[in-house]
């Protein structure tokens, strides 16, 4: 059943999220995202380039954000890499429990607000099965990682678009990952079938938000460049 639902998502996601919402269930599939997950992190992980792109996607935080990392501070980091940094790295944050949790609340909210009799249990279900395109694009991005010794996002508009290095424009658009775009496509797709309202009223906002929030970071992380 939850082999069905992951590649309906894919295929026909609407008729997918509309039989979620009609009989909602996330346990096999949130299961078999996380563990599919977990195989590919704890794969990349176990290899000496995933360990120091751990290293350099620390300190290259750190030094984007002005700091400075001194010799003693790098050969602690090689010592003891900072796992916690995959998931914060890749657009990775999305595929986490708790953003999860957290954006079925925000989703049944909006079903409620807009006057449907929706539970938190039809929400979750479309949020964990909308998050099998995150999970595509991380089984993707892996050998990506792996070949080009990163955890940056391989596959976002920045890399795509001919654009100069470090300059605004790039900054911006590297913040837009396709796949986590996609992810909210899904999520309004979500929401109008809960509510039974048209997709392109729940779209329309989310696509703004995720914009004016890759148009502040690019601006943030500039001025501290600057800085």
């Amino acid at each position: 059943m939850a082999i069905r639902q992951i590649a309906g998502v894919l295929t026909r996601p609407r008729t997918t999220l509309a039989e979620l919402v009609t009989r909602p269930a996330w346990a096999a599939t949130w299961s078999t995202l996380l563990l599919i997950w977990a195989l590919c992190g704890g794969w990349l992980l176990s290899t000496d380039v995933g360990q120091q792109a751990l290293v350099d996607e620390q300190v290259r935080v750190i030094e984007t954000l002005g700091g400075e990392v001194t010799d003693d501070e790098y050969a602690a980091l090689q010592a003891r890499p900072p796992v916690w940094v995959y998931f914060t790295s890749g657009g990775r944050l999305l595929l986490t429990p708790g953003v999860t949790l957290l954006a079925a609340a925000a989703l049944w909210l909006t079903a409620r607000y807009e006057g449907a009799k929706t539970t938190y249990r039809q929400a979750l279900a479309v949020v964990v099965h909308a998050s099998v395109v995150l999970l595509v694009g991380q089984l993707i991005a892996t050998p990506f990682h792996y070949v080009r010794e990163t955890l940056s996002a391989p596959l976002n508009l920045g890399a795509l678009l001919p654009l100069d290095h470090g300059t605004l424009p790039a900054r911006f658009f590297g913040m837009l990952d396709l796949f986590a775009l996609w992810w909210a496509a899904l999520l309004a797709l979500g929401a109008s079938v809960m509510t039974g309202r048209r997709w392109s009223r729940y779209a329309w906002p989310l696509a703004g938000i995720v914009v004016v929030f890759a148009a502040l970071v690019a601006v943030i992380v500039a001025a501290m460049e600057g800085a």
